[in-house]
């Protein structure tokens, strides 16, 4: 038997899988170091002819270090205004002028939304991974269960957030029987790597796994 269109196919596959997932971890990476590259420039290009004046010329690596500086200035006092009402207002109020700009608004909404999505804040609400059949009865979908409660009888019911792909910040949230959802042992950053490349970057094999001990019936609340 020839096992060669095997061997090329399973090469093929391998190469795309490696390549795809190469892409969406340099994407982000260059999209940033772009941006941060844009802020030093324009530091850089507003520092200099201050340095200049004061301290006459002085070789460009020290500008290069300088706007660093300041950059890292800006983003840390950034950070730290938004632990303060009137910081969070100010940054409000800026975000609702950015999404009135036609746009600005498409590409500040879809980053923030990604950055929403893979925050820590975000990834702790998700206690486990499942499997739950839907949309219909035989088809296994994707869920984040996010916490459980008891229906108006005592029984036990897991609420469960299906993401779509590759938007991962819409979906839908569905309020499931205990036994109609398969716990897994495929972690909640596998599962946001699975929603977010539509499934090329997932684990090869998962094994079902009992509900996390936060989610058992004795610690199941509203909460």
């Amino acid at each position: 038997m020839n096992t060669e269109p095997n061997k090329s196919s399973a090469f093929s596959k391998h190469l795309r899988a490696r390549l795809i997932s190469g892409i969406l971890v340099l994407i982000p990476l260059a999209i940033t170091l772009f941006f941060l590259n844009i802020l030093l420039a324009s530091l850089t290009s507003f520092v200099r002819p201050l340095l200049d004046q004061f301290l006459g010329k002085i070789p460009q690596y020290a500008v290069t270090l300088i706007a660093l500086f300041v950059t890292t200035l800006i983003i840390y006092f950034t950070g730290l205004v938004t632990n303060y009402v009137i910081g969070r207002r100010m940054i409000q109020l800026g975000e609702r002028l950015l999404m009135k700009m036609p746009i600005i608004k498409s590409i500040y909404s879809a980053s923030k939304q990604v950055v929403d999505t893979f925050s820590s804040t975000t990834k702790a609400a998700f206690k486990a991974v499942a499997l739950v059949e839907f949309p219909r009865k035989g088809c296994l979908a994707l869920g984040f269960v996010t916490g459980a409660m008891t229906n108006p009888d005592g029984k036990l019911m897991y609420r469960v957030f299906i993401a779509t792909t590759p938007n991962p910040t819409t979906g839908f949230l569905l309020i499931l029987p205990a036994e109609e959802v398969q716990f897994t042992d495929i972690s909640v950053e596998e599962g946001v790597k699975m929603i977010v490349s539509g499934g090329v970057l997932s684990p090869e094999s998962y094994q079902r796994r009992p509900p996390p001990a936060q989610l058992s019936q004795a610690n199941a609340t509203n909460a």
